[in-house]
């Protein structure tokens, strides 16, 4: 991700904070400077920039993760991954709540949630490769959606509701994915 990218995606986060996504603009979050940058034209590239900022904070975040359990490696990348939507709640929250709103342009980020659940994979040394592994990424996918809901609702700052959500979601996954091999 290059600077300009960051400095979109902090300013972006920033500016959610007084304003609702629905009334955001692009000119709201980028400067003159910057128009003619070519990767954001909508709000949509705006959400995707977004999506990448957090995979890139994740990746650095997770880079000296201790080797366990595919479980365990999980839970600790997905609640990296939730330590960093929580920076910035009020921000992600909105979004959230425009996007519900808007199924269609929720699909239009779907390849762009599916990259970043790869990402979150390949941290947590979890295997998505071939026809297995493409299940095991939609399972991934599904577990992580369900765990969100939970931090939608989770007030407590320690995020123990996000947390036990997140456990249970990957014993029941875990459950499922014998069904598979």
């Amino acid at each position: 991700m290059i600077d300009i990218e960051k400095k979109i995606a902090v300013h972006t986060l920033k500016k959610l904070h007084k304003k609702s996504w629905n009334t955001l603009t692009l000119d709201d979050v980028i400067e003159k400077k910057n128009k003619k940058q070519k990767f954001i034209k909508s709000k949509t590239d705006l959400l995707r920039n977004l999506n990448r900022y957090v995979d890139m904070i994740l990746i650095d975040k997770t880079k000296n993760i201790e080797n366990s359990s595919t479980k365990d490696m999980l839970f600790e990348v997905l609640m990296a991954r939730f330590d960093i939507l929580q920076e910035n709640r009020i921000s992600f929250i909105k979004i959230f709540e425009a996007l519900k709103k808007s199924p269609n342009k929720l699909l239009k980020l779907f390849p762009s949630f599916l990259e970043s659940m790869i990402v979150t994979a390949e941290l947590a040394k979890f295997n998505v490769n071939g026809l297995k592994g493409s299940i095991r990424l939609k399972g991934l996918f599904f577990v992580y959606f369900a765990t969100f809901y939970s931090w939608i609702d989770d007030k407590t700052l320690s995020l123990e509701k996000t947390m036990t959500a997140l456990d249970k979601n990957l014993d029941q996954a875990e459950k499922f994915s014998k069904f598979i091999k």
